[in-house]
This record gives structure tokens, sequence and C-alpha cells, in this order.
């Protein structure tokens, strides 16, 4: 029997000891305030090592600072601040995804995490790191890149936890998924390559030492889709419909960000109220597409999504020199509440032609997922309990929605030995001859750690015996998580990008297995490498005219 211990946890966390600099830095032309580079050793301002004796088997001690854990997450300005950043995300890489390891005491489901690398005027967003170099040297070393994380609301199924109701019908509890409901694509999430605009609370992640700086979580992503779509312009009983190609601009923005940060009723005293209304959110995006023409003018048409409750009027100002949009959204100006959720599609097209210019090829294809086959499942007693999701040109699915039962955690998908599942999920991209897109599953198989999710602790907890206890009663006791095994199983990433130029024919058909990095798990024959741990199989198969 597989039991946690606190050596265990602080596996997600690494903590190491941090030493103090006095280190500023101001690039050419930014000004001092919210956007400077700051510096890891500020994560420890104020913060003090937290020693707790910990007795993992009888006979045996151990001795280890949870100090990181509280807090865990520390506002770079103030709980208030509203950073600004955008930027692509991480190219041809297995972010953006659902993370397969969380703090359970911080979370009611897992983070939708992805890595952002920040247009050069947002550059000062980004943290300096103190590094410890192979002569044994201290160096600070700027970022490349900046971290975000949103709820993904979807998940989970323990008890205790609000979440548990709504997942377990497929339906999400909040966060980066809400309206979400069983068999739904989920629309807002962005995919590798994609350009976005955030906004939300700056953080140091002080878990994962040196402290960097993140947006956990965001208030507002509107995600610029690096692929085009085709839509229908003009009346709808026009003979021959009008097809053009746009741009999709996806917006999402909510105060619904997660555990310790939303605008819930009946929350525990540490949960801050998101302030949405604390200001107008004002941004310009940029038409992927070049005019056909020197005199095509730039037209939008906007869809609402299901969740959508926001009840101003948002402004769209177009720029059809620059191919522009100018997004307002009036939430202070107009007084909406803090509780309204917007959700919303825009679509850029020019007014030309097909919308784009004669001599870019932009081809249709469709793909088709047809099979998901473990190898193996990482269990050795009882039912593995797997979560997956799949992204397909950013378009993702939670796989468990697509399984026979009225239960998505705890029958079909949720909770099996079965090893080979047929799916039928087909998605039409338009693929640019210049483009990629990436097709990726991943997922975890929940273990014990899974059990406590929900079961929140104040990130601000003193160093007390009754702090040391309840985190001694929660992460170590046989019951719940020791009877359940350990950290959650990472399945690993089965990961492809396609450019069309590798196709032939017609159509191609694509197995593809997992990988990833090594997972440690302190608990007893708990660590194990993702290879090959499953497989998923799909058709790309382009439209001939």
């Amino acid at each position: 029997m597989r039991l946690i211990t606190l050596t265990v946890f602080l596996l997600i966390s690494s903590i190491a000891s941090a030493q103090q600099f006095n280190f500023t830095e101001i690039d050419e032309g930014e000004q001092e305030g919210e956007g400077l580079n700051h510096c890891s050793s500020e994560a420890e301002n104020e913060c003090q090592p937290c020693y707790d004796t910990i007795h993992p088997v009888p006979f045996v001690k151990q001795v280890h600072d949870i100090g990181l854990l509280f807090p865990t997450w520390k506002p770079v300005v103030g709980y208030d601040s509203v950073s600004v950043v955008e930027g692509m995300v991480e190219p041809e890489s297995a972010r953006p995804s659902v993370s397969a390891g969380d703090l359970p005491m911080y979370h009611y489901t897992h983070d939708l995490c992805f890595n952002l690398i920040p247009d050069k005027k947002y550059r000062n967003i980004l943290s300096y790191d103190i590094k410890i170099q192979p002569d044994g040297k201290r160096d600070t070393i700027r970022n490349n890149d900046l971290h975000i994380e949103w709820e993904c609301g979807l998940g989970q199924s323990n008890k205790g936890n609000m979440a548990k109701t709504f997942n377990r019908q497929g339906k999400s509890c909040g966060f980066y998924t809400t309206g979400h409901e069983r068999g739904d694509t989920i629309w807002n999430w962005p995919t590798s390559g994609d350009w976005v605009h955030v906004e939300g609370l700056r953080v140091w992640d002080r878990g994962h030492p040196p402290a960097g700086t993140e947006i956990h979580p965001m208030r507002l992503i509107a995600v610029r889709r690096n692929l085009p779509e085709q839509i229908s312009v003009g009346a709808q009983h026009v003979v021959p419909i009008d097809n053009k190609f746009a741009t999709r601009i996806d917006i999402f923005a909510s105060g619904d960000g997660g555990a310790f940060d939303n605008n819930r009723p009946n929350q525990p005293a540490f949960v801050r109220k998101v302030k949405m209304s604390s200001k107008d959110y004002v941004f310009t995006v940029k038409n992927i597409l070049q005019k056909p023409s020197a005199n095509a003018v730039l037209k939008y048409i906007v869809k609402e999504r299901k969740a959508n409750s926001f009840s101003a009027n948002v402004e769209y100002i177009i720029n059809s020199k620059e191919g522009t949009v100018i997004v307002k959204i009036p939430w202070k100006s107009a007084a909406v509440n803090d509780t309204a959720i917007l959700a919303k599609t825009v679509y850029l097209y020019w007014d030309e032609g097909n919308g784009a210019p004669s001599d870019y090829k932009i081809d249709e294809v469709t793909v088709t997922l047809n099979e998901l086959r473990f190898a193996r499942f990482h269990e050795a007693l009882g039912k593995a309990e797997i979560r997956l999701f799949i992204d397909i040109g950013g378009n993702y699915l939670f796989l468990n929605d697509f399984a026979k039962g009225n239960d998505v955690m705890n029958k079909g998908l949720g909770k099996t030995r079965k090893k080979i599942w047929k799916f039928n999920n087909s998605f039409t991209l338009y693929i640019p001859q210049d483009k990629k897109f990436r097709v990726m599953a991943h997922g975890w198989e929940a273990d014990g750690i899974d059990k406590i999710f929900g079961h929140l602790m104040d990130n601000y907890s003193p160093c007390t015996p009754a702090t040391k206890k309840l985190v001694n009663k929660t992460m170590i006791n046989l019951n719940p998580v020791g009877l359940g095994g350990c950290l959650d199983d990472p399945l690993g990433n089965a990961l492809r990008f396609h450019n069309l130029k590798e196709f032939p024919g017609k159509y191609m058909d694509f197995v593809v297995r997992s990988d990833g990095g090594y997972h440690e798990d302190g608990c007893p024959c708990a660590s194990f490498s993702p290879k090959n741990i499953f497989s998923i199989g799909y058709r790309v198969e382009k439209t001939i005219p």
C-alpha cells in the first residue's frame, strides 16, 4: 500500500532556500511601477521558514520546511492590481495543457496552463531568477516567457468538493470552462502558436523556487487564432453563399478565477473578491490575413457564446488601413456587475473575394479522432481513474464526456480496466501552407491526492502547531489520501504537429504515442515514465475540389 507523505507533496514544490539580492533593472523607456522587471529574491520578503517534523512511516523522522506553502502565491504588486500582457503562446509546445499535478488544498480543479512569449513592449513583465551556475557562482537571468494559469473547472469528483456534482455530469463547475456542458467543444482555450491578450493577477510562484512571476489567475483573455476560419456572411437565404476566410478572436472574461479568487457567495474569509468592474478593458487585435487588395474593407461578425451574461454594449472599432479592431469592454463605465461573464467570438474579415489574397493557398482538412488505446495502466489494483483531454487545432474535448454512462468521472473512461476506446469526433480546419496545427491528448490517472481537492486551506496560514497539524492530518493520514495512492499519475502527451506539405495524397492515418518527463513520486514504486502509456489514432483528410 502506498502512503503519501509530505515528502511526496513537496516534490511538487521542489523546495530550496532563496538568497537575498538587491537587484533592479529597468529597460530603456520603461517607467518604474507595475511593469518593472522584478527579481525572484523579492518573493521571500517578509516570508519565513516553517519547519515541521514528519513521520512518513513508523520510527522514521524527517524534517521539512513547509514555509513555501504559506504563501505559495504572493502578489508582485498587490491583490487589486491588474497586469496586462500580450504575446504568442509558446509555439510547437506541449502547452497549453491541463496540469496533471496541482496543490489540492489550493484548488477545486486542475489548472489550464501555458507559457506566453511577450511582445517586445511587454518584456518588462518578465522576472529575473537567481540561478546557481556550474562554477557555483550565483547569477540573475531573465526568463524568456511568462507562465499563465486558470482553473479548468472540469475533471473532479471527490467528496467535499463543490465541483463534484457538476463534473460528474460532464458540466463545468465554472472557472475557465464556465457554461460547458457534456460533449461541448471547449472553445476559449488557446493552443500553441496563438496570439493572446491577457489580464490578471501577477503573483510570485514561491512553490517552485527560484520564484518566477506568473499570471494566476487570469480575469480576461482574448485569443487570436493562428489558423483562419471560414464563415458565411450576408443573409442566410442568399444563393450562392458568400464564404470568407476570417480571423477568429475568442474573448472570455470572468472573476471566477479559482479557489482563492472568485465572486461566489458563502466563501471562506480568505477568498478574495475579484473586482472586474475596477476598470474598462481595451485592446487591439490585428487581422492575420493580408488585404486581398488596397480597396478591401475590414468588417466583423460577433458570435455570443452560451456562458455570456455581459449586459453592456461592447464596442468594436475597425481600422481598415491597419487591418485592426479595437475592442472596448465598458465594465467600469457601464457599472456591470462583478459576477458577469463575457463570452464572445469576433470574426474579422475582408469584404473582397474569399477574404484572403488570391495567391495565399488555404486547404480545408477534416481531422477525425478514431481510437484511444492504453498499453498499460499505472494501477496495480482496482480500476484506472482516467481524466483525458485532446486538442485538435485549438478545439479541445474532455474525452470522458464521450464514454457511456451518466457519471463521466466514476463510469466509462473515468473508472475503467478497458484499454481500447472508439471515437468518431471530427473537426474541420483551414490550414494555410505556411502554418502548422497541433493534435495532442494529455491527462492524468487520479490517485489519492485527488481526494482532497477543494478541501481548502488559507494560502497565508501562519506557522503554528495548528497549521502543521492540519497539513499532517490532510496530507499523510491513511484516510483519505493514503488508501488511494500518492500523487496523480501524469499520462504524458500524445503530441504531433502537422504541416500539409507532408501529405502526398488525400488523407493520412496517424498513431501517436504518449511521452513526457519522468514522474518523480516519493511513494514506493510510484515513480515512472509516461512513455507509451497510451496512444491516439486519428485521420487527417484533405477536401479535394
